[in-house]
């Protein structure tokens, strides 16, 4: 017979994993990210244990960004999105 701590452990590690996958596509869809490569975002920073702020791996994020838009609203959005996935990889690494 399995231990209820086992049980527990097992409910709260899907519980955990349900939530932030939850949470990444409420982001998904409130910045208009690219989905699967925001999924591997997510996943390569709870791997590695950040997130990672520089490099080409955000850029496949974000959604194109138009031929004559401003490079503000770019780098904002920029911003505002990794503020939103470093919060949400505060909230969960280590929980699960």
């Amino acid at each position: 017979m399995p231990s209820s701590t086992t049980d527990i452990d097992e409910q709260w590690a899907a519980y955990v994993t349900a939530r932030r996958a939850a949470e990444v596509n409420a982001i998904i869809e409130q910045e208009d990210l690219r989905p699967d490569e925001t999924r591997v975002f997510v996943e390569t920073a709870f791997r590695d244990g950040e997130v990672k702020t520089t490099g080409a791996a955000m850029t496949k994020v974000l959604p194109p960004v138009a031929r004559f838009s401003s490079d503000a609203s770019h780098s904002e959005k920029k911003q505002r999105v990794l503020e939103k996935l470093g919060t949400l990889f505060e909230r969960f690494f280590g929980l699960g």
